[in-house]
């Protein structure tokens, strides 16, 4: 069966919801930013008038101001992008179950074999684009190719609000004139300057360069280098996992990068998160700790967890060894999630010493962890406050 996979996108999508509640601010120039003090914040999405004074996404604050005077600053409300984005997400998987949202107001749809039901993918495309516009009052960006590479990319190469269709065999002469910026593998921080050294400019320069040469150069960016010119895409359209998970996450008060903070704000989410998992009598057999940057860009590190745990300072070790590893920028953080997954129900000792537990590996932790329960049920989650590490 031809593959038609559509990849849905809302521009400056927490611009775009802002505008939604608040009529004043349509046709304005408008950037989202943190409402943190001093000079180092930075936009995280701005309008297309905003654009066009040449602001951009990451632009810091004052020289924001210095270069559009008339802006327009508004404080993330991570709320109301959630309840957009679900909303977007209900409408879209009314056409099809193969939805798999990408980030809030991003989507890629899978419309391979609709057409009995809804008529060619690109009728369909412009009817969803109508709906969305009509019942939401947002305005997306579509792109429709063969993969989610080219759909992607399709929708950077036309203007806002508009569909551009990748034709079946027209991949090549599609993807060669643009620039090499257009493949994910090649705005990767390591592969990026290696991209400029070598005056590569154009996806049609990396066609002529063999695989070998191109792992020589890039490492393992080469491989994918290699298929992305050539809009090689094999990745299906993945719906949101229906698996449990545990969630507990902040967003800080002030942009930080400061490890005393980040470690307190980590100690509470892998509190909050071991006591929702002890509450359900469960344990989490996979551990994944999300951060967000001050400039919209996020990060993320996971691992196992053998044997499957629900202990607040199990959890918080192997948390703090995520975060660790999942920070590699000194730009500072705006919000720390911890993910929980893998969650299995199991009976748990319920006594503080029950006698066949005595000789049992862990059993102290287990029943201290069942005695700070019983206190901070009886008496608030505050009852105990637990030192870094401790």
């Amino acid at each position: 069966m031809k593959r038609e996979i559509l990849y849905f996108e809302v521009p400056s999508f927490p611009v775009a919801v802002e505008r939604l509640r608040n009529g004043f601010l349509r046709g304005r120039p408008v950037a989202v930013c943190s409402a943190g003090p001093g000079s180092r914040a930075l936009l995280q999405a701005v309008s297309p008038e905003a654009r066009r004074e040449g602001l951009y996404k990451g632009m810091l604050k004052q020289e924001a101001l210095r270069a559009c005077p008339g802006l327009r600053l508004l404080p993330p409300n991570p709320e109301s992008c959630r309840r957009a984005g679900r909303a977007l997400f209900g409408l879209l998987a009314a056409y099809t179950p193969l939805v798999e949202p990408i980030r809030p107001g991003a989507f890629f749809l899978d419309l391979s074999g609709t057409c009995r039901l809804f008529g060619p993918a690109r009728d369909l495309a412009c009817k969803v684009r109508k709906e969305i516009r009509g019942r939401v009052g947002l305005a997306p960006r579509l792109g429709l190719a063969a993969n989610k590479l080219l759909s992607r990319i399709a929708t950077r190469v036309i203007p806002a609000s508009s569909l551009c269709d990748v034709f079946p065999g027209g991949e090549g002469p599609f993807l060669e004139p643009l620039d090499v910026r257009v493949l994910p593998a090649a705005r990767a921080p390591a592969c990026a300057e290696r991209v400029r050294e070598l005056n590569i400019e154009k996806v049609s320069h990396l066609l002529p360069i063999r695989l070998s040469a191109l792992q020589l150069a890039f490492g393992r960016h080469g491989p994918a280098l290699y298929r992305q010119a050539r809009g090689l895409d094999g990745s299906p359209v993945r719906p949101p996992s229906r698996q449990p998970r545990i969630t507990a996450e902040e967003t800080l008060p002030e942009e930080t990068n400061e490890d005393a903070l980040l470690g307190a704000v980590l100690q509470g989410l892998a509190e909050e998160a071991g006591r929702r998992l002890r509450r359900m009598k469960a344990t989490a057999g996979r551990l994944e700790v999300e951060i967000q940057y001050a400039d919209a860009v996020s990060s993320r590190r996971s691992c196992r967890l053998q044997p499957p745990i629900c202990l607040d300072a199990s959890l918080f070790q192997a948390a703090c060894r995520l975060l660790e590893s999942a920070v590699r920028r000194r730009v500072r953080i705006r919000q720390i999630a911890v993910h929980c997954t893998q969650i299995a129900v199991q009976p748990l000792q319920g006594a503080l010493f029950p006698a066949d537990a005595l000789f049992s590996p862990g059993w102290k932790e287990e029943a201290l962890q069942h005695a700070l329960d019983e206190i901070r049920g009886r008496f608030g989650k505050r009852a105990i406050q637990t030192g870094i590490g401790g």
